[in-house]
């Protein structure tokens, strides 16, 4: 073969690799932001939804009430249900690791509660406040582990699948976890809180659609999330039997786009971040049905925050933000 023939050659090979390896490059990309980082490997863009910088608090008028915890790489964190501690994902500043810490809003005190070498994320508090459920691939998979909040015992398995899980929500009787699978597309899944390890989960949303990051209301009756299956991703509720563990038909709150929904303490308020990364807030009124009012623009999300919690009384919002 001559050198311009076998250039041809390698051209129109190239160019095939290209356009039928799209779907492969996307999928590397995505597996990319969301894989374990090894250690000390510095320099690496931050994971999604991974924020270079501080955990900040701002009032409902958008201005800054406070810091919390030293300058990191931060990415998902939950408020205790009395809101006096914060359970956070870190990137160790040595290793790079990423575990999650537990930090007292009181006195700012920072304690490490997970060292595996695994990537460790999503706590979610138990309705009490004893116990953490948490995602970690120290398996080679995203599974769902548990141990006591104040740091004693062992970290017990709690659920296990070929999926990967995030949870976001544990219900106020205790019996019902929410967890959203990983990777594309993502779907809220409902677990029994205790069982075998292998215990099928049931899906909330139709999984014809998209769905993430659900919470259960604070009595229990109501889960809020996002979906698109109104036709694009706007905040829903549906709700939901605790005795019998299922859940009704959705209704959808927003018309103009809306994700990551959190609950003040009393049920009657439901924040969200619209389309234009507006703090939004929405008091809604619960009897048989949930009706909604009209949704108040409080202040601008600050860029790159996707991950955030708010106070039991609604007063206060906590989210990390990017360093200067």
């Amino acid at each position: 073969m001559t050198l311009a023939a076998g250039s041809s050659v390698v051209r129109k090979t190239l160019l095939s690799v290209l356009v039928t390896g799209a779907s492969v490059a996307l999928f590397v990309l995505y597996a990319q932001q969301n894989t374990q980082q090894p250690a000390g490997q510095p320099g690496k863009a931050a994971p999604k939804g991974g924020v270079q910088g501080r955990l900040t608090w701002f009032d409902r008028q958008g201005k800054v009430a406070g810091t919390a915890g030293e300058p990191g790489l931060y990415r998902t964190l939950t408020l205790s249900p009395d809101g006096k501690r914060i359970a956070f994902e870190r990137a160790d500043p040595e290793t790079q690791n990423r575990d999650i810490w537990l930090l007292e809003v009181a006195n700012g005190k920072t304690t490490r509660f997970t060292s595996d070498p695994g990537w460790d994320a999503f706590p979610t508090w138990s309705p009490d406040g004893s116990r953490i459920i948490f995602t970690s691939n120290r398996s080679g998979v995203y599974d769902l582990y548990q141990k006591a909040s104040n740091g004693t015992g062992t970290e017990e398995l709690v659920y296990k699948s070929s999926e990967g899980k995030g949870p976001t929500s544990w219900s106020p009787d205790g019996r019902f976890l929410i967890y959203y699978s990983l990777g594309q597309p993502t779907h809220v899944k409902l677990l029994a809180a205790s069982g075998p390890a292998d215990r099928a989960p049931v899906p909330v949303v139709d999984l014809q659609f998209n769905s993430i990051t659900a919470r259960f209301s604070p009595d229990g009756r109501w889960i809020a999330y996002t979906s698109n299956e109104s036709g694009k991703n706007e905040v829903s509720v549906r709700p939901f039997d605790p005795v019998t563990g299922t859940s009704g038909k959705p209704t959808v709150l927003t018309s103009d786009g809306g994700r990551t929904p959190l609950w003040r303490e009393d049920g009657k308020e439901i924040f969200y971040i619209d389309q234009d990364g507006m703090v939004t807030a929405m008091e809604v009124s619960i009897g048989t049905e949930l009706k909604p009012a009209a949704p108040k623009h409080l202040f601008q999300m600050p860029p790159g925050v996707t991950f955030w919690d708010v106070t039991p009384d609604g007063a206060r919002f906590l989210m990390p933000v990017p360093a200067p």
